[in-house]
């Protein structure tokens, strides 16, 4: 089967949803057997990007074939749906996991506004809601990936638009590899992206100053350009920022003039009307002055694991009891993975559509033929990008204590969801990681 053969079969999959240019090229570039670090090379997106969204387009053809489609089983799978009548799938089963009369997807996507799956975790979303209300705030929101940071974003988004605000969220991923060039490059990136936001069709360049410097051209293209031609109190919402730790003279300047904002909403008016919202996976280790920096005003909001009762209200969502799922399950199963909300999702999901029963799912979860394979082999292929990393990580799971780490590396573990810190020290958050790990390393 050539690509445009296999193109048309996820077009006709994923109906009546639409592939962006991006889905469209990480999908040729996979048929042709290219790597994630190779596609950033020859388009200019970041390897991280690309890795999130083509982690997304498997989990899209996952829900719509219900069965979990990956990046190495991408071609068995669409030859096996070519060979198949239409009004079935590779494995004969529904098109879409249904729970009652809703429709399931497959976890991995930030949750909308009002979802029906999402789990509040008081009172930090009552804290963020009333911050945002106050005049010139700031709001810094911490997770490690997949606990819920921009689904969280999201709500308070939808929040602030239904009581009259204007809004934008910022992806830092999205800019491509040019923005990253200088800080001036990046300055003139995230004001075109604020503005496209509020639909201003507008020339970045034509109010730039390059006499007086990226910040001060910023901040005036904010303050003329957008906060003035709102007239009102105004939601803008950076999501990844821990994305600028690799650009640390990008990142430095950026949050000094950060700071500067938040600075002036403390006298002025019209900078009052700017409400912030930071979010990031861990501590960034930049050197930043203490009159520089984001990171030590405003409200701080870190993400905690779902609790025993949160869990079993979220297993309850998913009508698990129909499937013999018991409370008991549940309970070793978070002896796994904790109360991490994307290894829940995962659990449940599978569990809710009776493909594995709770002793299949938790039995197998730690190996390679588990519903957790995806995850686990993510994590892998970050370490073999990153031998200190790794080297790190060996030393935590080898130990029944918490251990002392570097504070850059135990910061990028966090920010992998794999550790947690206590007064300095590291130990694992997830079994789940460990038991796979430790098997793994074992057989080497």
């Amino acid at each position: 089967m050539d690509v445009k053969a296999a193109l048309e079969i996820v077009k006709q999959i994923l109906a009546p949803q639409q592939l962006s240019y991006v889905e469209e090229l990480v999908f040729i570039r996979t048929w042709q057997d290219q790597r994630y670090r190779d596609m950033a090379v020859d388009t200019g997106y970041e390897e991280g990007y690309l890795k999130d969204i083509g982690s997304r387009l498997w989990q899209a053809l996952s829900q719509h074939l219900g069965y979990p489609v990956s990046k190495k089983r991408l071609r068995f799978i669409l030859a096996e749906v070519a060979r198949q009548p239409e009004d079935r799938n590779p494995l004969g089963m529904p098109a879409a996991t249904v729970v009652g009369e809703k429709s399931i997807e497959f976890p991995g996507s930030p949750l909308p506004f009002q979802s029906s799956w999402y789990v509040e975790r008081p009172p930090l979303e009552e804290m963020a809601h009333r911050a945002l209300q106050q005049s010139g705030s700031l709001l810094r929101i911490k997770g490690a990936w997949g606990m819920g940071k921009t689904s969280l974003i999201h709500r308070l988004l939808g929040q602030a638009q239904r009581e009259g605000m204007p809004v934008a969220l910022i992806d830092m991923r999205q800019a491509d590899a040019s923005a990253f060039e200088s800080f001036d490059a990046f300055a003139r990136w995230f004001c075109w992206a604020i503005s496209q936001k509020f639909n201003f069709n507008l020339n970045v360049d034509d109010y730039w100053f390059a006499s007086a410097g990226s910040k001060l051209s910023c901040t005036t293209f904010i303050q003329d350009q957008v906060l003035s031609r709102l007239a009102m109190p105004v939601v803008v919402a950076i999501d990844t920022l821990h994305h600028l730790a690799e650009y640390p003279t990008i990142a430095s300047n950026f949050f000094a003039m950060l700071r500067s904002w938040y600075e002036q909403a403390r006298s002025s008016p019209e900078w009052g009307q700017l409400r912030l919202v930071m979010a990031y996976a861990a501590e960034l280790d930049l050197p930043l002055q203490t009159h520089q920096s984001p990171f030590n005003v405003g409200l701080p909001l870190e993400l905690p694991l779902l609790t025993r009762t949160q869990a079993e209200d979220l297993a309850q969502r998913h009508h698990l009891a129909n499937q013999g799922v018991s409370e008991d399950d549940i309970n070793r199963l978070l002896i796994r993975v904790g109360g991490h909300p994307y290894l829940l999702q995962i659990a449940f999901y599978w569990l809710q559509s009776g493909h594995f029963t709770s002793q299949q799912l938790i039995d197998q979860a730690a190996t390679d033929d588990g519903i957790y394979r995806e995850y686990l082999h993510r994590l892998w292929a970050i370490f073999q990008q990153s031998p200190d990393l790794e080297k790190a990580w060996q030393q935590v799971i080898a130990s029944d204590q918490p251990v002392v780490l570097p504070a850059s590396v135990a910061h990028r573990l966090e920010a992998m969801g794999i550790v947690q810190l206590e007064s300095g020290r590291v130990r694992v958050r997830c079994h789940l990681c460990r038991d796979y790990f430790s098997a793994l390393y074992a057989d080497l």
